[in-house]
């Protein structure tokens, strides 16, 4: 959760910077190289939930959706939200999220 607290943070403080880097249309290269450095973080969630990396994968995803949409939110200044505010929300997501893996592993994995 600190990572997308992270990238939502300088959403709020560098909106112009972020629309640069994050709200434009990506090369193929420029994929490739984020999918590399994303691995890191892929396997730290992994170990700490105990899941494997297809799932860990589908997981960031949908987190990564989230924080991505509340920090484009707010630099569209469509969103004015307070730091507590997007914690809450991102915890709340997490939970819910992990749960819902947790449910699908039970029955016989993520679909």
């Amino acid at each position: 959760m600190a990572s997308g607290m992270g990238y939502i943070t300088f959403a709020k403080t560098e909106p112009h910077l972020f629309s640069m880097l994050f709200m434009c249309d990506q090369s193929h290269d420029q994929r490739e190289r984020m999918e590399r450095q994303l691995q890191p973080i892929i396997e730290l969630i992994a170990r700490q939930l105990g899941m494997s990396a297809d799932t860990t994968t589908a997981f960031h995803m949908h987190m990564w959706i989230h924080v991505h949409g509340i920090a484009s939110m707010i630099v569209t200044h469509y969103l004015d939200w307070d730091e507590q505010h997007i914690v809450d929300t991102l915890s709340v997501e997490f939970h819910a999220l992990s749960a819902s893996i947790a449910n699908q592993q039970g029955s016989g994995g993520v679909q």
